[in-house]
């Protein structure tokens, strides 16, 4: 082997660990915390599905409780590629189990849904904004439909994004934070010079957008969870799909959005 090889080689090794540690120091703080869904499923911009597939524009809501739990999940649940679709997902994956029995109201008046338990993982996204792809899936044995709108009988994921929190004025948040700040203060200066600078000014407002993907610096798209842990409010919903000339490829359809609407103080060992 030489030498280059041997350097990428441990690069690669160190980055996966350094990774996969991250993964773990989040997968900690998740476990047992419990949370309220708001889950609307229906048509939205960009899905896959049929296009006769609630076409209408109609909507299936309903409210979902779950814990993140700290148990294992099933053998056969470890085989989903999107929770362990490569090294940097590292290498657990917990239980996630539902806490209540959703419903909601069609023409045949109020009807439930029967949710079992799935799992759940994680995956760095960037070690410095701690930032990290947040998926779950829970499986819905029946379905439901309301209208022409069908939840499929099968797997359901959740994609979603999440932050561990860091502390201290000087922390990386908080650098971002400030720096965003000064770019919003910089595109203000610049409007007033838009005819001289208008290429400093894209610029400035591209870097802005990004910054803004990966630090959770909109409180207006964000909620504070247990643990130190920042959620993104709102996640895509989808099933799976297999395509390709094998039918082996996977695919994933959006089939609504979620929403982190609350999160529950576990009352286990209160006396």
């Amino acid at each position: 082997m030489s030498l280059f090889v041997f350097l990428i080689t441990a690069i690669i090794v160190g980055n996966v660990s350094a990774f996969s540690a991250s993964n773990t120091a989040l997968l900690s703080r998740l476990q047992t915390i419990q949370a309220e869904l708001l889950i609307s499923i229906g048509r939205i911009p960009g899905t896959a599905m049929p296009p006769e597939w609630a076409a209408s524009g109609a909507k299936l809501g309903f409210a979902l409780e779950v814990e993140f739990t700290d148990e294992p999940c099933e053998y056969e649940m470890t085989k989903e590629r999107l929770l362990k679709s490569d090294a940097l997902m590292g290498t657990k994956l917990l239980s996630v189990e539902p806490l209540n029995v959703p419903t909601f109201v069609s023409t045949k008046g109020k009807e439930t849904i029967k949710v079992k338990p799935g799992a759940y993982g994680c995956q760095i996204q960037g070690l410095e904004s701690r930032q990290y792809a947040f998926r779950f899936f829970l499986d819905f044995p029946e379905g439901s439909k309301r209208n022409d709108v069908e939840l499929p009988a099968e797997k359901i994921y959740f994609l979603s994004s999440c932050w561990l929190l860091p502390g201290g004025e000087d922390s990386s948040l908080e650098r971002a934070r400030r720096r965003r700040d000064d770019l919003v203060t910089t595109i203000r200066q610049i409007s007033d010079e838009v005819d001289q600078v208008e290429r400093q000014l894209a610029d400035a407002n591209i870097l802005q957008r990004e910054m803004e993907k990966i630090y959770p610096l909109d409180s207006s798209k964000v909620i504070q969870g247990p643990n130190e842990i920042i959620f993104a409010k709102e996640g895509v919903v989808a099933v799976k799909r297999f395509r390709g000339t094998l039918g082996t490829k996977e695919q994933y359809h959006w089939i609504g959005t979620f929403t982190f609407n609350e999160f529950f103080e576990d009352d286990e060992g209160d006396g």
